[in-house]
């Protein structure tokens, strides 16, 4: 009996100390990390919990830099991109990054959100450093066209003037920086024009510079020796590194056109127009009065000669000629290189443009008055496939010495220049240009089709 009552005593001890055991593991999952100990009779049981996972200082590996929409190009004037980086792992502690750009061909500024503005054209590198481990970043390389163009040459007046030498001039885009350098001492010059410079200078004593613009792209630089007894003055042009677009033959003529010229109502014309292969009588409105040679005719509207491709000889021969460096022109003109390539969309109203090859693959609008500046020697060239449209009463104006002579429109369809407006230039056009009423033009019209007048005063420029 007593061995009987010793065995279940050792089954209930033991029983109860497995049944305790069991529900300490039990209570492991959800219990910090501690040790439990019970004890049962003479019988001591010890259980170990685990503790959850502790989230603690995860780092970063690695960042992916992009443009927003996957973009990576800039092709609007001052154009902005916003950058994004991803940073990986998605849980990492610190996300956080710095944003710098470096200048590559082209220039470029980045704020702290990552919003990259261009300066001027070719690629930078964009590149995003993590804050909570500097070794890590990543970045991207982002295209810039459209800027303004540093492909301009420049000419120094006083090269070398008792052995003070300036020379390397380079206009480039904003109102930035003028450097002289002088030795190892650098001195910086702010230039209040469009165009940033670079100098490269050696000078014979310490010297105080000081700049000023005298003109849209004209430098003065003045030079004074360190006992201010020797002042020299230093005057930098800019001119464009663009060649004006040459009319040949077809320079004689302030309206040509291949099928017809005609006038609603009285116009007052300053230069010779002709028209060929179309005949005299595809000139209307003119009240035409033939010479006595036979090859030409006149009229109180126009202060010139009249000619057609029915008229005596050379006159036919002499218009083909015209005619053909008509299309030569227009040809040399749409095949120029492009500085700028849908700037604003092909919306030019209320716009101040300096000079440049401006390609657009679309129509052109001036529905505001738009504002052409530069010097006497600057060119501009409009390269448009569809349309030019000038609303009525809206004017082209020049400013800074710009003149309408070296202002060239080569558009592929039609002009439409609106009532009582005021253009300035060169239109070569493929099709027909039409004049609205009381609208006047300081500039040249040639078209491979008609042009129609109405009241308007046309003045071809010197």
């Amino acid at each position: 009996m007593k061995k009987l009552i010793y065995v279940l005593s050792f089954i209930i001890i033991f029983g109860s100390a497995f049944f305790i055991a069991g529900c300490t593991e039990e209570s492991s999952n959800t219990t910090n990390n501690t040790t439990a100990v019970t004890t049962a009779g003479n019988t001591t049981v010890a259980s170990t919990t685990v503790a959850p996972t502790t989230v603690g200082n995860i780092s970063v590996s690695s960042i992916t830099v992009s443009g927003a929409g996957d973009v990576s190009i800039i092709d609007i004037l001052e154009g902005t991109l916003q950058m994004s980086a991803q940073v990986l792992p998605i849980n990492a502690s610190n996300k956080s990054v710095v944003w710098t750009v470096m200048d590559g061909t082209g220039t470029a500024t980045i704020n702290s959100t990552g919003v990259l503005t261009a300066l001027t054209n070719g690629t930078v590198t964009v590149k995003a450093t993590s804050v909570s481990n500097v070794s890590i970043n990543g970045s991207k390389i982002v295209t810039i066209t459209n800027q303004i163009p540093v492909d301009m040459n420049s000419t120094l007046s006083n090269l070398t003037v008792d052995g003070i030498m300036v020379m390397g001039f380079t206009p480039l885009h904003s109102d930035y920086v003028m450097v002289l350098t002088n030795g190892s001492t650098v001195t910086p010059v702010t230039v209040a024009t469009k165009y940033q410079t670079t100098a490269t200078a050696v000078i014979t004593a310490a010297v105080d510079v000081t700049s000023d613009i005298n003109a849209e792209r004209t430098t003065t630089i003045v030079v004074t020796s360190q006992d201010g007894l020797s002042v020299k003055t230093y005057t930098i042009l800019f001119e464009s590194s663009i060649a004006p677009v040459n009319l040949r033959s077809a320079d004689d003529f302030v309206i040509l056109a291949q099928t017809g010229i005609s006038t609603a109502t009285t116009s007052a014309i300053t230069g010779n127009i002709g028209v060929s292969p179309a005949a005299a009588t595809y000139i209307t409105g003119f009240s035409l009065i033939m010479d006595s040679t036979g090859f030409f005719s006149t009229s109180s509207q126009v202060v010139g000669n009249i000619y057609s491709a029915d008229y005596t000889s050379p006159t036919p021969s002499e218009l083909t000629t015209a005619i053909s460096d008509m299309q030569t022109a227009y040809i040399d003109a749409a095949g120029r290189a492009a500085n700028y390539n849908e700037l604003y969309a092909g919306d030019l109203s209320g716009k101040t443009l300096t000079t440049g090859v401006y390609k657009f693959g679309n129509s052109v609008l001036i529905n505001t008055d738009l504002t052409l500046t530069g010097s006497a020697t600057d060119i501009w060239i409009f390269q448009i496939a569809g349309n030019l449209t000038q609303a009525s009463n809206i004017n082209i104006t020049l400013a800074g010495g710009a003149l309408a002579k070296n202002i060239v429109w080569q558009v592929a369809d039609t002009v439409s220049i609106g009532t009582g407006a005021h253009f300035e230039g060169t239109i070569l056009a493929m099709t027909n240009i039409s004049v609205g009423t009381n609208a006047s033009i300081n500039g040249q019209l040639y078209a491979q089709t008609a042009v129609t007048l109405d009241a308007n005063i046309i003045v071809k420029p010197e």
